[in-house]
This record gives C-alpha cells, sequence and structure tokens, in this order.
C-alpha cells in the first residue's frame, strides 16, 4: 500500500473514534499520520541504502511483530497517550496484512530471510521498477489505493481543509480546527 492510503485511512479511523477516548482528543494529528507510515520510514530508506540492493527486500526489520512488540512496549509505558501511535502504527500491519508474510513478520523466528527474498517480481535491482511491477500485476492494490484515494477526500471535506486557513493550523498545529 502507498503511504498516502496507510495516513487517510489511519486518519479517518482515529478522526472517527477520538471522540470515545476524550483523554486522547489533543493527539496531534501529524504524529498519528507519521505513526501510520512508522514501518515505511524504517525500511524503505533502509532498502534503498543497502538491503535492497543485496537481500532484495523492501519490507524488513519495522514490518516484523518484534517491531510491534517493541512499540507495544512503548505505548504502555507512555500509558494512554501513548496508545493512538500505537494504534497508527499496527494498523499499518493490518492494511499491509502482514500476518501473510510469514518469513516477514515472524522475522527471525521462521529465519532470517524475509518474504521478498527469492519471491518473484522482486528481482529487479530497481526498488521503484519493483513496486510498479506489484501494483501493475496485482489489481486488487488498485481498490485499496483508491479507497485511500476516497478517504483522504472524505478527510478534507469533513473538515473544510480546502480552505487555506484551516489547513495552515493543521499544518502547524496538527490539530482540526474548530
Amino acid at each position: 500500500m502507498l503511504p498516502q492510503s496507510h495516513v487517510t485511512y489511519t486518519l479517518v479511523a482515529w478522526d472517527a473514534l477520538k471522540h470515545r477516548f476524550p483523554a486522547l482528543e489533543d493527539t496531534d494529528y501529524r504524529l498519528v499520520a507519521l505513526a501510520a507510515m512508522g514501518p515505511d520510514l524504517i525500511d524503505k530508506p533502509l532498502a534503498a541504502l543497502y538491503f535492497y540492493r543485496k537481500y532484495k527486500a523492501a519490507v524488513l526489520f519495522a514490518h516484523t511483530l518484534i517491531a510491534h512488540a517493541l512499540v507495544l512496549g512503548w505505548a504502555l509505558w507512555k500509558k494512554p497517550r501513548g496508545w493512538v501511535y500505537l494504534l497508527a502504527f499496527n494498523g499499518h500491519a493490518i492494511l499491509d496484512r502482514l500476518w501473510t508474510f510469514h518469513q516477514t513478520w515472524y522475522w527471525p523466528l521462521n529465519g532470517w530471510r524475509f518474504q521478498t527474498w527469492g519471491k518473484a517480481g522482486s528481482e529487479q535491482t530497481d526498488i521503484k521498477r519493483a513496486y510498479w511491477r506489484a501494483f501493475t500485476r496485482r489489481r486488487e492494490l488498485w481498490g485499496w489505493e483508491l479507497g485511500g484515494l476516497l478517504a483522504g477526500v472524505f478527510f478534507v471535506m469533513r473538515h473544510r481543509l480546502y480552505r487555506w486557513e484551516r489547513l495552515k493550523i493543521l499544518a502547524l498545529t496538527g490539530r482540526i480546527p474548530d
């Protein structure tokens, strides 16, 4: 899934649930968006700089159960304020359906290889080509991305973020203006 879809699905879900948790209503939307992209923000640079050329993998350490357990530990330590970021980070795993990639999700319990190592389509030396190949050969991704686009449009329209003043407040404070 592309980063903008991770962000928009997460923001819409959080926006719908935050009213049930009044203590967390002042959560910074910018940090929620970063947490939603967290695994990719960690793994994609690692893949681009080193691991993709060597191992043909772009879904690495931050996409593992161990990484998500560490974020759980951090959230427990932070108490209620950390839970929203845990949910956003783990939402990434749900949207990517990581449990279906046993070699990656349970790394290193099932061995040291990640799911994409040796997988057909991951043999390109250019990570952009590998993503293009996946996107053009897996039509179900189109539906997920269209859903992410629609979720983003819904979020913008609901909060009237098409108005520059409101968007500026969100960008500068991480809060949705009243």
